[in-house]
């Protein structure tokens, strides 16, 4: 059984439209700039006739700091130190392919670290697959028994950026095997998503964390690691919400909902928004997060978008 994954992690992906790269992302309930470590999708742009405001607008400074991307080449040496961390003596493999990883495999687990980008999974081999019996849904911690193992982990282990913030509990992994007398589907296992998300200047960066998928009677299956580094560059003064709505209202939402009418806007919140370490991205600026419900033709649902802040530095994300 392979494992199916509800929060959409894995990739991420940039649609362009016009001069601004746009962010797609897994409708309908974890867009959330605190939810995540990617943005995944993709989902198109769609340009919507009606856009209202259903919720107060928040009042933030008119200058905001732009901050410089750092990024560091992972040595075999540093790959070591990292799995080190994890309690992994080594030796340290090199993968071959198109992305370079250096692997350390100390069973059950296995770490792996791109070269390039830094990103990197400790993984339960077999267990994470979502077949083992331990992973049944009563074995399961509640949610806040596992944020607590979670940042128990990760701090005991000097795994817990300074940055770093607890962002939530979600759904993970889960199987289900049909009952074909038409009841309800047994559900086989479970696991549970905990996600901390990277902040500069107080507010969050979106697509920069760490998740910690959490097992029967707490095990850790797995902890991936996604982290753009960046210093402090200058301040720049940044749009007002009013004239964020104004560029949403020109470059149109990301929704599933086919045929939108009309959008009713329930939060806006200022972030930053960071692509994989690795890609070029000079900065990390300033960026309205935007959420809310669509109402189509014949079907409702919800829509999201990313507007950046920083006029003089152009309306690209990066």
């Amino acid at each position: 059984m392979i494992k199916q994954i509800t929060t959409g992690f894995i990739v991420l992906v940039l649609i362009a439209i016009g001069t601004a790269l746009i962010p797609a992302a897994s409708p309908p309930d974890d867009e959330g700039t605190n939810r995540g470590i990617e943005i995944v999708g993709p989902y198109g742009v769609q340009s919507v006739s009606e856009i209202t405001l259903g919720t107060a607008l928040t009042r933030y400074p008119e200058q905001t700091m732009v901050y410089r991307t750092v990024d560091t080449i992972i040595s075999k040496d540093d790959a070591l130190k990292i799995a080190e961390k994890f309690g992994m003596s080594g030796p340290v493999e090199e993968s071959g392919g198109r992305i370079k990883c250096y692997v350390v495999k100390d069973e059950p687990y296995t770490f792996e670290i791109e070269e390039e980008s830094g990103y990197m999974t400790y993984t339960w081999d077999g267990r994470y697959s979502g077949v083992d019996p331990r992973d049944r849904p009563e074995n399961l911690p509640t949610d806040e028994e596992c944020r607590k193992i979670a940042e128990s982990f990760l701090t005991s282990h000097g795994l817990m950026p300074e940055e770093a913030v607890f962002s939530s509990v979600s759904q993970g992994g889960k199987g289900t095997f049909s009952n074909h007398s038409g009841g309800t589907p047994i559900v086989t296992y479970e696991d549970r998503d905990v996600l901390f998300s990277d902040t500069l200047s107080g507010y969050p960066v979106a697509g920069s964390g760490i998740r910690v998928t959490i097992g029967g009677g707490g095990d850790i299956l797995k902890v991936t690691n996604r982290w753009r580094d960046a210093e402090p560059y200058k301040e720049f003064s940044i749009l007002s919400p009013e004239e964020a709505i104004g560029e949403l209202k020109q470059t149109g939402v990301v929704t599933t909902v086919s045929s939108p009418k009309k959008a009713v806007v329930d939060e806006i919140k200022l972030c930053y928004y960071a692509t994989p370490p690795g890609t070029e991205q000079p900065y990390l600026k300033p960026t309205y997060y935007f959420h809310g419900t669509m109402e189509g033709k014949n079907e409702t649902g919800t829509f999201y978008q990313y507007i950046p802040a920083v006029p003089e530095l152009g309306k690209g994300l990066y």
